[in-house]
């Protein structure tokens, strides 16, 4: 299920996990993390091997919510905000 969200402050819609964000997680670990942001995430993922391998692909749901809901980003799933439009 793909999760949209969108920022309180000026109502900007973005996709922030995607049906395959563990896969995308395992494979490229730290660029993963990089490309959405998350630096400090990113070195971890890097010095620990990408959790053991296994553990940051299996938690990266909740990291990334955890990421965007503290930047201010509100959670949506995107058929519902397209059944309202």
């Amino acid at each position: 299920m793909t999760i949209e969200a969108k920022w309180t402050f000026n109502g900007q819609r973005k996709v922030i996990l995607g049906n395959w964000h563990r896969l995308w997680c395992l494979l490229f670990g730290p660029f993963y993390y990089l490309f959405k942001g998350m630096f400090l995430w990113s070195i971890l993922s890097l010095i620990t091997a990408n959790g053991l391998w296994i553990g940051f692909p299996l938690y990266n749901r909740a990291i990334v919510l955890r990421h965007f809901y503290k930047k201010g980003w509100v959670q949506g799933d995107i058929a519902d905000t397209q059944s309202r439009e």
